[in-house]
């Protein structure tokens, strides 16, 4: 049994050998650079690729049609639609030819068959996560910048919390050119303090990637392993009963342990949304205004500025839970309006200047 196996092992070998020996005279490449070599029925069963856009790749078993377009569609998460790939065909045979076409016209080719073979060259511009951090870990080595080589996890605190302020302005202003970049900027902030973390000898980003992969399975059993729910709600419901069991978390735990250095808008949303879910809460549109108008009144008759301070408060929560329950996110709404009130004030200013 043992030497049936090693001799199907070596049949394969050759097999695959033999597939990249008859690929590479069409090819400008050298395997030794970092060639990937994946079977197209594996890559089919993916929503997204797990190839390294930065090199190239040899996609091997394109037998069919409705196989070339589940290919295409999963390269697609990772690579643009114009981006040039080749079709090899008949390898190992007198007949071998290729074609090259953009990604988005895989397939619309009409022939397939065991012996063709998709190669798609790396992109233009490094785009990889391990590029990236490479780059980054040279500005934190020896010779690199001064300014990132100083950086600690509490000195970047400030500046990641600036960046994710900027992928929301970008959010608000429905500007995909700019939530781009923005997202850049916050992914430099996370890979800045994975590489420090790396440094100190904490952990890796692929120990990062690997706890939010396996958090993420975790607390989607619906998607994962079967578990059938039958709406959001329940969603939450069960991703908040994992949570506890996680975490073993104790009743008296304040705001269950979410973090303070929230914005205060967001942070009362979500205090909100979990004392309902959990039954603590649950109120109507009518009894918020109520209450909200209710607060209004205390804040006329209060006494002092300690007093005044704490009835606001109370306004504030009470406001940002009836924004929840009217499906306005708060935090964005008071953005929108300061902004319109600046915009409102340069209107003013103009006017007053030119009369």
């Amino acid at each position: 049994m043992v030497v049936q196996l090693l001799g199907d092992c070596q049949t394969a070998l050759q097999s695959v050998h033999s597939f990249i020996e008859a690929a590479l005279p069409f090819l400008d490449v050298d395997p030794l650079d970092g060639l990937q070599i994946v079977d197209a029925t594996v890559l089919a069963r993916h929503l997204f690729p797990s190839l390294d856009p930065d090199l190239p790749a040899l996609v091997g078993q394109l037998y069919s049609r409705l196989m070339s377009a589940e290919v295409k569609l999963t390269l697609l998460n990772l690579y643009p639609a114009e981006h040039k790939v080749t079709i090899l065909r008949g390898l190992g045979t007198t007949q071998a030819a290729t074609e090259t076409l953009q990604l988005y016209e895989l397939d619309r080719v009409e022939s397939f068959d065991h012996l063709t073979t998709l190669f798609v060259p790396p992109l233009d511009k490094a785009s990889s996560v391990s590029a990236f951090h490479d780059i980054v870990a040279r500005l934190r080595a020896p010779g690199g910048c001064p300014w990132d080589q100083e950086q600690t996890h509490l000195t970047l605190r400030p500046h990641l919390l600036e960046e994710a302020y900027e992928v929301l302005r970008a959010i608000d202003e429905e500007d995909d050119e700019a939530l781009q970049e923005e997202l850049g900027d916050l992914l430099l902030q996370i890979v800045l303090h994975a590489q420090i973390a790396a440094e100190e000898g904490s952990f890796t980003l692929a120990e990062v990637v690997q706890t939010i992969i396996e958090k993420i399975i975790r607390r989607h059993p619906h998607v994962f392993a079967g578990l059938e729910v039958a709406d959001a709600e329940e969603v939450l419901r069960n991703w908040q009963a994992i949570k506890r069991q996680e975490k073993e978390e104790k009743e008296d735990q304040p705001l269950w342990d979410m973090p303070l250095s929230l914005p205060a808008l967001t942070l009362a949303r979500r205090a909100q949304e979990r004392a309902e879910r959990e039954s603590f809460a649950s109120t109507g549109r009518e009894s918020l205004l109520a209450e909200a108008e209710g607060k209004l009144h205390a804040l006329r008759e209060a006494a002092g500025e300690e007093e005044s301070a704490q009835v606001l408060g109370d306004l504030l929560f009470a406001l940002a839970n009836l924004a929840r329950h009217l499906g306005v996110d708060a935090e964005s709404a008071l953005r929108t309006a300061t902004m319109r009130f600046g915009e409102g004030v340069a209107v003013a200013r103009s006017k007053h200047g030119g009369s």
